[in-house]
């Protein structure tokens, strides 16, 4: 190993328990996103004791990015972490359970906003031995596609101009200590949708004179999966899941109108224009075949398929495999899951790859799960991926 290569090893190794600390110290005090306040400011307060260049409240709630000008010349590389929790009640029983009822960091992004703290102190630490301009973008809001977006608005790809982008998302599907680097489509697209039926109301024991609104759901349900099944061609992947319905008070009592809230994800671009399209004619006539009327409404924009370039890709593979070996390094699957790291990718070339915090020796507890756990070996193992990745791609040598 060259002294250059002892020197990072030093920074990580040295800092190994504060990355482990840190994280916990999110995950007992998880925020919901566009209310990451507390997070801001820790962020905010290590970046600037660290030296970076600050900038707090980008995009106009709690984004942070941080600007660290290497003393070598070199290219400008971002860093994306995401930083926001979920609405659920945690029941890991540990010293650093979320101590916030309904609210628990259930995806990782305790850990990612971590490694990406650690990772601009440790390039801040050597900056003379760094090359290039380093800008650390911590994004709120991805769990409800809220935060990519105005942050790209506001400037943080454009001042200065990144040149790529990259980031790390941390999954309990892969155990600790691998990595997976997918090229092309790696996390589907999400369109989140509610459905309002318009039904008319009545006593339990009269539906002849009502127009039931809870029926018509039922067939709305069932039926919209004839869209995947038999009008989404069988090569393409699409999931079409509702995850709430809202009816009624009363046993014996027929509502006036039911809600339904569902998402759509895919890879296809194409396949999720034609999808949405032909869901709101569907709904409707389905309601109309009972004398119901049904409105379909989106949540926004949606957030499209996460794309890794593949040239970036493969640099990304390169770098891992330089850190943990070949064995550890694999394409791994696609996955249904989304992410709006994919705006990131829209507008710069860059990689988004995964690194694993799942049980090595048990079945892993699921993400966006009460039960929810992260083995914190991974931890280490993204940050070492990330350094290197961050210190070649500011060197130009990928």
């Amino acid at each position: 190993m060259s002294k250059t290569a002892l020197t990072w090893t030093q920074e990580m190794d040295k800092r190994a328990q504060s990355l482990v600390d840190l994280r916990r110290d999110f995950h007992r005090h998880p925020e919901l996103s566009c209310e990451e306040h507390r997070t801001a400011e820790i962020i905010a307060e290590r970046l600037h004791t660290a030296g970076l260049e600050l900038y707090t409240g980008v995009g106009g709630t709690t984004g942070v990015v941080g600007i660290l000008h290497g003393d070598k010349p070199g290219r400008t590389i971002a860093w994306r972490a995401d930083i926001d929790a979920l609405p659920l009640t945690e029941i890991l029983e540990a010293p650093f359970t979320s101590s916030k009822p309904g609210v628990m960091h259930a995806c990782g992004h305790d850990g990612h906003t971590a490694i990406g703290i650690t990772l601009a102190e440790i390039l801040a630490a050597r900056r003379a031995d760094v090359a290039g301009t380093a800008v650390f973008i911590f994004q709120p809001a991805e769990e409800i596609f809220a935060g990519a977006k105005p942050m790209i608005e506001a400037g943080v790809l454009d001042n200065p101009y990144v040149e790529r982008v990259y980031g790390l998302h941390l999954t309990t599907q892969t155990p600790a200590g691998h990595v997976t680097v997918r090229p092309g489509p790696s996390m589907a697209s999400a369109d989140f949708f509610d459905i309002e039926v318009a039904g008319q109301g009545g006593h339990g024991a009269y539906p002849h004179l009502s127009i039931d609104p809870i029926t018509v759901a039922a067939n709305i349900l069932l039926g919209m999966q004839n869209l995947v099944s038999r009008e989404t061609a069988a090569q393409e992947t699409a999931v079409l899941t509702v995850g709430q319905i809202t009816a009624g008070t009363k046993h014996n009592i027929i509502p006036a109108s039911a809600i339904m809230k569902g998402s759509l994800r895919m890879f296809n671009a194409e396949v999720r224009t034609q999808i949405v399209e032909r869901l709101g004619s569907f709904i409707t006539n389905i309601a109309h075949a009972y004398q119901a009327e049904a409105h379909l409404s989106f949540q926004g924009e949606g957030c499209p398929t996460v794309i890794n370039h593949p040239e970036e890709t493969a640099f990304v593979h390169r770098c891992a495999c330089d850190e943990l070996g070949q064995e550890a390094v694999t394409e791994g699957n696609t996955v249904m899951a989304s992410d709006d790291m994919s705006l990131f990718l829209e507008h710069r070339p860059g990689c988004y790859f995964r690194v694993g915090i799942g049980s090595t020796g048990g079945p892993s507890k699921p993400h966006h799960a009460p039960e929810f756990e992260m083995n914190e070996a991974g931890l280490p193992v993204g940050l070492r991926v990330a350094l290197n990745v961050m210190l070649n791609a500011l060197a130009d040598r990928n």
